[in-house]
């Protein structure tokens, strides 16, 4: 189902059905595990996600629930992240050995590649525990569809389109001073606020898209492409935090070295890049955009109406 929010619905009918829709899937991901265990709670964590988007989006109508909700998911997802974070820190390893310029620290690389792999053979012994983890989060999310559907969003749509555009303009201007900070300090924590600003500003576009699909198409695409990119950069900087930390691999220090300076060239090279993309995302005025919203909405509520 298409994560958006529908105008030609009420505005509380609207939400609802696209929070519960998420989070059924997110049930039924976990349920069935058609591709495994941890692919399906990393589909489940993707839903998650898209419903603390929404309730970031519609916190000004309800800002009490709207942060009691989001604190239960985001409780959720973190108590099923251990294992994918595992298997992305291989994935980065993969991806450096890609861009190894030369065998020596192509070897170095596959030989963090295999202690990491074991490192997550590890963590993967715990798999019962992920599976009590995995019905919990089952359990917790029947009770979050059961507190959305008491919710009462007491809006009519042209007060709706005010909360959208309220909550358009706030997490834009974040955005913006995620930027800016970035840009000036440019430490891991910069980075990571930045990536949490992309992935919601995209969730923003897919659940808007309805009312201004010829702007928001292109807005979500480059958004979207600067969240993956950030992600990999948020990959980098655990990957040279473990090299750097007491659970470092038990590799031997050369081997640790180049493992080390292959990250953070990468890491150098995409930050930058990633800056650039930023500043294309972000670029246009917070306000302009959201009074674009407000209007774009209401044209959607006044042609509803007049049907």
């Amino acid at each position: 189902m298409a994560f958006a929010l529908d105008p030609d619905r009420p505005f509380d009918a609207a939400v609802k059905k696209a929070a519960i829709s998420q989070l059924e899937d997110a049930i039924k991901a976990l349920k069935k595990q058609p591709r495994g265990l941890h692919e399906a709670v990393h589909d489940a964590r993707k839903k998650f996600k898209r419903v603390r988007g929404l309730l970031k989006l519609i916190r000004p109508a309800a800002p009490d629930f709207a942060r009691q909700e989001n604190e239960r998911i985001r409780a959720i997802a973190a108590g099923l992240s251990g294992e994918r974070d595992a298997t992305a820190l291989i994935e980065c390893a993969t991806y450096l050995r890609g861009l190894a310029g030369d065998g020596a620290r192509d070897m170095a690389l596959a030989r963090l590649e295999t202690a990491l792999r074991e490192r997550r053979e590890t963590i993967a012994a715990t798999e019962t525990d992920l599976k009590k983890k995995a019905k919990a989060a089952i359990h917790d999310c029947h009770d979050a569809i059961a507190a959305i559907e008491k919710i009462d969003l007491d809006a009519d749509r042209k007060t709706a389109a005010k909360y959208l555009a309220k909550g358009w303009k706030k997490q834009l201007a974040n955005a913006q001073v995620a930027l800016m900070t970035a840009q000036a300090e440019g430490d891991d924590d910069d980075f990571h606020e930045l990536r949490k600003k992309s992935q919601t500003y995209w969730m923003f576009c897919a659940l808007l898209s309805p009312v201004w699909p010829s702007a928001l198409k292109g807005k979500r695409s480059d958004a979207k492409a600067l969240a993956d990119a950030l992600g990999h950069e948020h990959d980098l900087s655990m990957l040279l935090a473990l090299l750097d930390g007491p659970e470092a691999p038990p590799l031997d220090p050369v081997t640790l070295a180049a493992c080390r300076s292959a990250a953070l060239k990468a890491r150098t090279q995409l930050r930058r890049r990633v800056i650039k993309m930023a500043r294309k995302a972000f670029g246009d005025e917070a306000d302009v955009e959201a009074k674009i919203i407000r209007t774009l909405w209401r044209k959607r509520v006044r042609a509803e109406d007049g049907r």
